[in-house]
């Protein structure tokens, strides 16, 4: 008898295919896109990606600024965290 195991950190990134996640990278950098696949190696492949630049103003708060980039791959060995979604 085989036994599967379930909620893997694999299983998880497999059923946030075609949703919206963030990934923080190696530099402190933010992306959010739509993951529409992954390989092996955890590189992740990100569709109407916009990159998310955070900043304190002039009174103290956290403000974002976003930049379209469009269709990325991002290294899975520069991944620090991945935020995937809840839908």
């Amino acid at each position: 008898m085989e036994r599967r195991q379930q909620n893997r950190p694999i299983d998880y990134l497999k059923n946030s295919v075609n949703k919206t996640i963030l990934i923080k990278i190696k530099r402190n950098r933010l992306f959010r896109g739509k993951l529409s696949g992954f390989d092996e190696h955890l590189n992740l492949f990100l569709e109407g990606t916009s990159q998310i630049f955070e900043y304190q103003d002039e009174e103290g708060n956290i403000r974002e600024e976003h930049e379209q980039l469009g269709t990325v791959i991002i290294r899975g060995d520069n991944v620090i965290f991945v935020n995937l979604s809840s839908d």
